[in-house]
Parts: C-alpha cells; structure tokens; sequence
C-alpha cells in the first residue's frame, strides 16, 4: 500500500467544492483546506505507483478547479 500526500493549489472560492468532491473517491482517506501556499491537502491510499499516476494524471487533476498539484510519497508511516 502506497501512502502519498497531495497538495493543491485551486482556482480562488473552490476550495471547499474541491474539497467535497475529493472526500467522495475511494482512494482519498481525508481532504481539509489549509492556509499558506497551498489550498488543500489530500491524503491518498493506493496499491502501486501505476495506479498513483492513474489516479493523480487521470482524475485528481482533471477536477475542475485544481491548478496545480504536489505529490508527497510517504517512506514510513509512524503512526495510525
């Protein structure tokens, strides 16, 4: 199982629509809205790094509103 963290930056009055609509797909284990830079913060789960590529080129991106994105694999979860 692959962990990774996204952060996105969105188009200006959709983050919270965004955020909605990541929390509805499977792979998304929580989405919440954060200051700074960024706009939000996803936190994906999925089996290889294919189905990763899948699911940011393929779907994450594609959502009306992402600007852009950051992937952050994790190396070891410490704690659950």
């Amino acid at each position: 199982m692959i962990t990774a963290f996204i952060l996105v930056k969105v188009k200006p009055g959709m983050d919270r629509s965004i955020a909605a609509k990541l929390k509805e797909l499977p792979q998304v284990q929580f989405a919440t809205t954060i200051y700074g830079e960024y706009d939000l913060l996803a936190e994906v789960k999925v089996n290889s790094l294919p189905e990763l590529d899948s699911f940011v080129f393929d779907h994450f991106r594609r959502i009306p509103g992402v600007e852009s994105t950051k992937t952050l694999i994790a190396s070891q979860i410490v704690k659950e």
